[in-house]
C-alpha cells in the first residue's frame, strides 16, 4: 500500500511559488483526509511549466455556488456519495447541463462503486473519468492530473482560436466602415486590440508609393497612434518615435517581412497596388502561437481593405479633377 494514495513522508510539501498562471483544480470529497491527501501527493507537479492550484468544496451545495462565480477550472474531482447518495452525479449533471460548462474536465471519484456502477454512470452523465478511490495511487493520480489538465489545454486553445476569429470578423467589419486614410489607421489599431483581447500601444506607418497626391512622394509616414505615441500626428516622419520603434519599422521594411518578439508585433504587408504598410505593436503580455496566427490572417484582410480605400480616394480624387475642369470650361 506505500504507493496509495496516502500520506508519505518522501513527498515534498511544496506551495507554489512561480508567477506564472497556476492550472486551478477543484476538489469536491467530504472527507476532509481525501483533500489533504490529494495536496500532498500533488505538491509539486508542474505542467507546462504552471504549477497547481486548489479549490477545496467539502459537499457538492458549495462546489455548486462556487462554480456559479466566473472561475477557471480546469479539473473537478468529485466524490460521488456527500450529502446525498447521488449528490457528486447531480453535480456533474448541474455543471453541462444548467452551467453550461462543457470545458472543465470532470475526474469521479468514490470509495463506493456500487452505489454508482461505472459502466452506468459513464453512459448517463458527461463525465471524463472514473476511478475508485482505492486504485488512485501517487502514479495514477498523477496520471488523472496530465490527462485531464491536457484535455482542458487543448479545448481551450480551440475555444481561444474561435473567440479570435470572431473579434477578427467584427474588427475587419470596423474597419471597412472607414472613410479615410486616417480613420482606417487608427481602426486598425484599434481593432488589433479587440482580435486579440489585449491592450495593446502601438503606431501604424505607411510607406506610400507616389501614384497619390497625399503620399508625401513615397516617403514613409505615420498614420496613426495610441495614446502612448499620441505625441506623434498625422504625416509625421518616423524621426520622432522612439529608437527601437524606428529600428523595428525599418528592419521590416528591408526584409519586406513582419517580425515577434516575446512581446512586440511588427506587422508588414503590401498591396496589390505597390504599397507598403507597417503595424507596430507593444503588448504587455507575450504574445503566443495562436495571437501570432491571428495577427496574419488580420493584417492580411486589412491589407485588402487597404486596397479598397485607396481605390476609393483615387476615384474621389478623380472626380474632384473632372468637377474642377469642367466648372472651369463652364467659366
Amino acid at each position: 500500500m506505500s504507493d496509495d494514495l496516502v500520506f508519505n513522508d518522501e513527498l515534498p510539501n511544496l506551495a507554489p511559488t512561480s508567477a506564472v498562471k497556476p492550472w486551478h483544480v477543484m476538489v469536491v470529497d467530504d472527507e476532509p483526509a481525501v483533500h489533504e491527501v490529494t495536496k500532498l501527493v500533488m505538491a509539486g507537479f508542474e505542467m507546462d511549466g504552471r504549477p497547481i492550484q486548489f479549490t477545496h468544496c467539502y459537499s457538492a451545495d458549495e462546489a455548486r455556488r462556487a462554480l456559479s462565480q466566473p472561475n477557471d477550472i480546469a479539473l473537478i474531482l468529485l466524490d460521488v456519495v456527500m450529502e446525498t447518495e447521488h449528490a457528486g452525479l447531480d453535480l456533474a449533471k448541474h455543471i453541462r447541463d444548467v452551467i453550461g460548462n462543457l470545458n472543465v474536465r470532470i475526474v469521479l471519484r468514490t470509495g463506493q462503486p456500487g452505489q454508482a456502477p461505472e459502466e452506468q454512470v459513464i453512459k448517463d452523465y458527461d463525465i471524463n473519468d472514473y476511478k475508485e478511490k482505492t486504485d488512485l495511487t501517487r502514479r495514477r493520480l498523477i496520471t488523472v492530473f496530465y490527462a485531464g489538465l491536457r484535455a482542458y489545454r487543448d479545448l481551450m486553445r480551440i475555444e481561444h482560436a474561435r473567440q479570435g476569429l470572431k473579434r477578427s470578423i467584427q474588427a475587419l467589419s470596423q474597419i471597412y466602415d472607414s472613410r479615410s486614410m486616417r480613420g482606417f489607421a487608427s481602426a486598425v489599431l484599434e481593432q488589433v486590440n479587440v482580435v486579440l483581447d489585449l491592450n495593446g500601444q502601438g503606431i501604424c506607418a505607411s510607406h506610400i508609393a507616389a501614384y497619390t497626391a497625399s503620399s508625401g512622394n513615397g516617403a514613409l509616414r505615420v498614420l496613426a497612434a495610441t495614446e502612448a505615441y499620441s505625441q506623434l500626428i498625422e504625416g509625421d516622419s518616423l524621426d520622432r518615435l522612439p529608437q527601437h520603434v524606428h529600428s523595428a519599422i525599418e528592419g521590416a521594411l528591408a526584409r519586406k517581412s513582419g517580425h515577434y518578439g516575446d512581446k512586440v508585433y511588427v506587422g508588414y504587408f503590401r498591396t496589390n497596388v505597390g504599397s507598403e504598410n507597417i503595424i507596430y505593436m507593444e503588448f504587455p503580455e507575450n504574445i503566443g502561437a495562436a495571437a501570432r496566427e491571428l495577427l496574419e490572417i488580420f493584417s492580411h484582410n486589412v491589407a485588402i481593405a487597404y486596397d479598397t480605400l485607396l481605390l476609393h480616394e483615387d476615384t474621389e480624387k478623380a472626380l474632384r479633377e473632372t468637377v474642377a475642369k469642367l466648372e472651369a470650361l463652364g467659366h
